[in-house]
């Protein structure tokens, strides 16, 4: 995804999307370096060509241990198939 560029005082992670032409989509996990989850995307912010991703939170006790630069990742998260009646 990208580094983390800010954390904001409701303890939301502003991260830049460093490949503008491969964004995320909202609902995935993200992840730290060492593969533990930091939370969920619930937005994509700013222009086309520099997007960032809003990010919140699983638990607001790890939130001391991110720092700004730190590279985030993520996954997608799997869509559920739906089922319909016949």
């Amino acid at each position: 995804m990208g580094p983390i560029t800010n954390i904001t005082k409701s303890g939301l992670i502003i991260t830049r999307i460093e490949d503008y032409k491969n964004i995320p989509r909202i609902g995935s996990f993200v992840f730290d370096a060492n593969g533990e989850k930091i939370g969920v995307l619930i937005d994509i912010i700013g222009p086309i060509n520099n997007p960032y991703a809003v990010i919140r939170v699983e638990r607001r006790a790890i939130l001391p241990s991110l720092k700004p630069s730190m590279v985030l990742f993520y996954k997608y998260k799997k869509e559920k198939k739906v089922k319909t009646p016949r």
